[in-house]
């Protein structure tokens, strides 16, 4: 194996640097410019990708070849090869520049590694460039110089988790940049690269302690020229590339879906539908109770975020539809065929799955949301913190991290969300669905149960008097439901270890948020069932609870579902009275409704039960 160098993941420096007009960056001497995105799709009959899309790169298709011993880097094994991924003869021979455009937003060292290196056990790499933790590296091998590598520690990135990394070498110095600013050189380096007998470009990546992260994760463009770029050339491409993120681009010159479509807010008449085209345009939905499709929507006002209700649905019923968007150019892109289901009479059955905290791993939450399709539930009950900080500013987290996940499912099976905190701003939220008014809290029915959900980062409305207390009293007084349910985004009780006073050292709480003091009563007085919530990244249910005690005839049922995609969390050092169970990890939950029955059970991301209970009226 090749021992390269110990090194990196990216937590990458910010340079706060966005030019309000720039060149285009000269790319008659690029020789390889690769983009990649996770393309994620369902299994089998489901597995279309809605819209265009680029494919990452796989590299050349040699059966039975071997491309050399796995790079060892930072001590880490690759989990992930790319090779061949250019032809020897367009490989540089002397003066170049290599680029990454990365995006890390997770909180264990992950990394990656381009690099031009030979098959033979003994050859050294004509160079590399990579990262892993918080250390970036560039590597050159020259002929008549001595091989050089320079290394830097990063901090955080542009909008904290985006980094521009470019090695440039011209032949008698070598140069490292992060985002604009050059880190470090070196003279050190002489001639043309020293190249082996049998040279080949290979991407590895290192996501060992990332399970389910993959390259197109972690690195969204590569390029490489055969030439110096001069540092306001490479401004220049940090700038076009910063305003790819800032429109919420996943693929450049490409018209395609960057959100969606989203299913959400179904009922038994109607459910509504959300996409985003990278680019202005009209749409046209058609939709129906079977192939070829005979009901049509047009939106003829072109828009980048479009939303639809379809209406005059029957209940209980499976749909087909497709979407159609065209640009103003006339270009045309297609979801192809999807499908859904309304929402079930008021005496079926039903089945609902639940998640919270997707956040920062699209890898994960689309496990989960393979897991969940494999359900077939009627519907999921996201429980906020969409997004980890997805306000206004940070877009991306919306398209890159969000959707990127959560689509596949979420273009067939609707999506029932309240917002976190991570979308306490309620922008980028209320764009991105079409919920009752006013949208950060509303109540909908479905089959006999009731369903009350609540923004709980408006902390005054929910004390006693307030906005959000009162409404939600006035419905549960109204409600007839067999079953009522109640989901918020913040924990009533919550047996973490940090989030309410560093429990190691003995700083110990409540163990739960003191807003919900009133709720809780009203909870345990107006008939609720369950109460839903995310926030802290774990699982936890407790005992039924009524006055502060156990009461397993009359008390409150808690569930703490926070497992998707945001970093995890662990438990105090000794058992809370009120706590059940309690599992870390990545997770989803189900619920099967059928007349005076509750059926609930928590998975892990790999599809094991762990947690169940059975509650019947």
């Amino acid at each position: 194996m090749k021992n390269l160098h110990s090194i990196l993941s990216i937590c990458l420096l910010f340079i706060f640097f966005i030019p309000a007009n720039f060149a285009q960056t000269d790319t008659s001497s690029m020789i390889a410019d690769w983009t990649f995105h996770p393309n994620y799709t369902l299994k089998r009959n489901a597995a279309n990708y809605p819209g265009n899309k680029i494919d990452p790169p796989t590299g050349s298709n040699h059966y039975f070849k071997i491309n050399g011993d796995p790079i060892i880097f930072f001590g880490q094994e690759p989990t992930q090869r790319i090779a061949d991924m250019l032809q020897p003869e367009y490989l540089p021979q002397k003066a170049f520049t290599v680029e990454f455009w990365l995006l890390n937003h997770v909180n264990l060292p992950v990394g990656a590694l381009l690099t031009s290196r030979g098959l033979a056990t003994t050859d050294a790499p004509s160079w590399y460039v990579g990262y892993y933790g918080d250390e970036v590296v560039f590597h050159v091998n020259s002929e008549r110089g001595e091989a050089v590598t320079l290394s830097a520690k990063v901090k955080k990135g542009w909008k904290k988790y985006w980094g521009h990394l470019v090695g440039v070498y011209n032949g008698q110095e070598m140069k490292l940049y992060l985002n604009g600013q050059q880190l470090s050189s070196s003279k050190n380096v002489l001639g043309s690269l020293n190249i082996p007998e049998d040279p080949t470009l290979e991407m590895a990546g290192y996501f060992d302690q990332e399970p389910y992260m993959e390259i197109s994760n972690l690195v969204k463009s590569a390029r490489i020229y055969n030439r110096e770029l001069s540092p306001s050339e490479i401004n220049n491409r940090f700038a076009e590339l910063q305003q790819r993120v800032e429109k919420g681009k996943l693929f450049d010159d490409l018209f395609h879906f960057n959100a969606g479509p989203y299913l959400h807010y179904s009922t038994e008449e109607s459910i509504n539908v959300v996409w985003e085209t990278d680019r202005l345009a009209t749409a046209k939905v058609e939709y129906g109770r079977k192939l070829p499709l005979d009901q049509s929507i047009e939106i003829n006002e072109p828009a980048y975020i479009q939303e639809v209700t379809i209406p005059g649905l029957r209940p209980g019923t499976p749909y087909y539809y497709q979407i159609t968007a065209t640009a103003l150019d006339g270009e045309t892109c297609e979801s192809g065929i999807l499908t859904f289901g309304t929402a079930v009479e008021d005496q079926a059955a039903f089945s609902f799955c639940i998640i919270g905290d997707t956040e920062s791993r699209p890898h994960v939450n689309n496990q989960l949301g393979e897991m969940m399709w494999e359900e077939r539930p009627n519907f999921i009950m996201h429980l906020g913190d969409v997004t980890d900080g997805g306000k206004e500013p940070h877009k991306f987290e919306w398209n890159y991290e969000y959707f990127t996940g959560i689509t596949p499912v979420a273009s067939r099976i609707p999506v029932f969300p309240v917002p976190g905190n991570g979308e306490g701003d309620l922008y980028w939220y209320s764009r991105y669905h079409k919920l009752p008014e006013p949208e950060a809290y509303y109540q909908f029915k479905y089959g006999n149960a009731e369903f009350f959900m609540l923004n709980s980062n408006a902390n005054e409305e929910l004390l006693k008097g307030g906005e959000q207390y009162e409404w939600l009293k006035d419905q549960l007084e109204n409600s007839n439901a067999e079953w009522r349910f109640v989901a918020h985004h913040h924990c009533p009780y919550s047996s973490d270890e940090n989030d309410f006073g560093d429990t190691w050292i003995g700083q110990l709480t409540g163990l739960g948020d003191p807003k919900f003091d009133d709720l809780k009563t009203l909870y345990e007085t107006a008939g609720v069932d369950v109460v839903f919530y995310g926030h802290v990244h774990a699982y936890e249910r407790s005992y039924p609870l009524k006055d502060g005690k156990i009461d397993r005839e009359n008390g409150v049922i808690y569930i703490k579902s926070g497992g998707a995609g945001g970093h995890l969390e662990d438990f105090t050092p000794t058992h809370s009275w009120f706590s059940n169970k309690v599992q870390r990890g990545h997770h989803f939950c189900r619920v099967d409704i059928y007349d005076q029955t509750f059926s609930f059970k928590m998975y892990d991301i790999e599809g094991r039960l762990k947690d169940f209970i059975d509650l019947e009226k």
